[in-house]
């Protein structure tokens, strides 16, 4: 009788000591990916996955509006007040006062999505609760077929909201580390950097933190998100650009169906290709959406010159001046739904 009690004390004395482990393991990791956060808020993301600073429950007199895309939405390369979702939030809010409503705008941009994405991005920051959805996207999709929804694929962030920052972080830095030169590493060269004990201790406790880090991530996905149910393929678009179509189709009707508005923005022409692209699109928008008043549709393909230092600094990514003439651009436009959402 006494070897059985010892055995379920020692059993229930190791799931304990295995329970106190996991919580502090998993506390140490969290504080330090909060720590991540906080030290790259300026160029990295928040806490729940978007830029700039977090918003909390949209007050009385607030018309909130999210911005769903890649990384020209995201404002690579900038700080996150240079992106054009702030340039557009101030370009809103200049020179109102009481009872006017007071615009906010959450930059839910993510580099390298496509508009697959939006169907996810949309559902996923429902919590929200925007009154406007505006969708900015053809760079990503301009190659074909593209399932990029990278956010939505990490399994902490579909669970809990909370996204992390850690394994970005932590795996650049190791490459940094090991190899002497990110750069270098990324490219692949052949390595002859001979790292320190102190850099050789600080990359082991790193990859140390990303083997916790992919534990939970494997458990987390055993609670999978259930797809969005697809809609008919029939968009009119060419064949080169149905899927792009198609996708732009399922994020505009999840966000109606969240009673959302929705805008449609082409950006600033890139090539040919994404002229034709576009040209796609509005008929896809046309066929669809021509006389429904939740939908519209702004093109800024000739707002600007891509290949104009002055507004974009690689031949993609605008400056903060060209996010500038963005955000003011598109700003009439929200204003003509705002005031259909307070009538």
């Amino acid at each position: 009788m006494k070897a059985t009690i010892s055995r379920r004390r020692f059993v229930a004395f190791a799931l304990l000591s295995v329970m106190i482990s996991l919580v502090v393991s998993v506390g140490l990791l969290l504080a330090v990916d909060v720590y991540v956060h906080a030290k790259f808020s300026d160029t990295g993301l928040n806490i729940w996955g978007y830029r700039g600073p977090t918003v909390g429950r949209k007050r009385p007199g607030e018309i909130r509006i999210v911005v769903a895309g890649g990384s020209t939405v995201l404002g690579y390369g900038l700080p996150w007040d240079a992106a054009f979702p702030h340039q557009l939030e101030l370009a809103l809010n200049a020179g109102s006062a009481p009872p006017a409503p007071h615009f906010s705008v959450v930059n839910l941009g993510y580099s390298n999505d496509g508009a697959y994405s939006f169907r996810y991005t949309l559902n996923d920051y429902a919590y929200l609760n925007y009154d406007l959805a505006v969708l900015y996207e053809g760079y990503n999709d301009l190659g074909g077929p593209y399932r990029g929804a990278i956010r939505h694929g990490v399994a902490l962030f579909r669970w809990t909201g909370y996204f992390p920052m850690l394994p970005m972080v932590a795996t650049e830095k190791m490459m940094a580390l090991r190899a002497g030169d990110l750069r270098a590493a990324y490219r692949g060269d052949k390595v002859t950097f001979r790292p320190n004990a102190v850099a050789r201790t600080e990359a082991a406790l790193l990859e140390k933190s990303l083997e916790l880090y992919k534990s939970l991530e494997a458990q987390a996905t055993k609670w999978q998100s259930s797809p969005a149910p697809p809609l008919p393929d029939d968009d009119g678009c060419d064949p080169r650009w149905a899927f792009y179509c198609h996708s732009m189709h399922v994020g505009i009707e999840t966000a109606v169906a969240r009673h959302s508005r929705v805008i449609v923005v082409t950006q600033p022409y890139l090539e040919e290709s994404h002229r034709r692209q576009q040209s796609d699109l509005r008929k896809m928008l046309a066929l669809r959406y021509g006389s429904n008043p939740r939908v519209t549709y702004v093109n800024l393909g000739d707002l600007l010159n891509i290949h104009d230092p002055q507004y974009c600094w690689d031949g993609m990514h605008l400056t903060e001046r060209g996010n500038e003439l963005v955000g003011r651009a598109l700003a009439p436009a929200v204003q003509a739904v705002a005031a259909s959402l307070v009538q």
